[in-house]
């Protein structure tokens, strides 16, 4: 089997893996009550799917809370959006369903430790 060799050059390795929430675990972004439901999550960042009604969610940098199903919000983290991108439209052909990726920024010590946690508790 040949590989080509654009394939190879393009080939990305992640610095952090990925895990999917086993649990309930929720995003509230900054200025909102609605827990959107986490896609997956690593130590560098998260994706969550959401429904566009217009409302945009900055490329700036923002506040978002992790929560889950019980209890209050376990951390505030500073993050940065990576990418907010259309998805789904063979699904939901009548509804605009969107993937929003943010990097986590500025995690101080005690945030890492927090996040390792949840991942811990959440992830499967």
């Amino acid at each position: 089997m040949i590989i080509p060799l654009k394939r190879l050059l393009a080939f990305k390795v992640r610095r952090y893996r990925r895990y999917r929430p086993r649990n309930n675990l929720f995003v509230i972004l900054e200025h909102s009550r609605a827990k959107i439901p986490v896609g997956d999550i690593s130590m560098g960042g998260l994706s969550f799917y959401y429904l566009d009604k217009g409302a945009k969610i900055g490329k700036g940098t923002y506040e978002l809370k992790l929560a889950t199903s019980q209890g209050p919000p376990l951390a505030e983290i500073t993050f940065t959006t990576v990418s907010d991108n259309e998805a789904g439209r063979l699904i939901f052909q009548k509804q605009k369903i969107k993937r929003h990726s943010v990097r986590f920024k500025n995690l101080t010590k005690d945030q890492k430790e927090r996040l390792k946690s949840i991942i811990r508790q959440c992830a499967a």
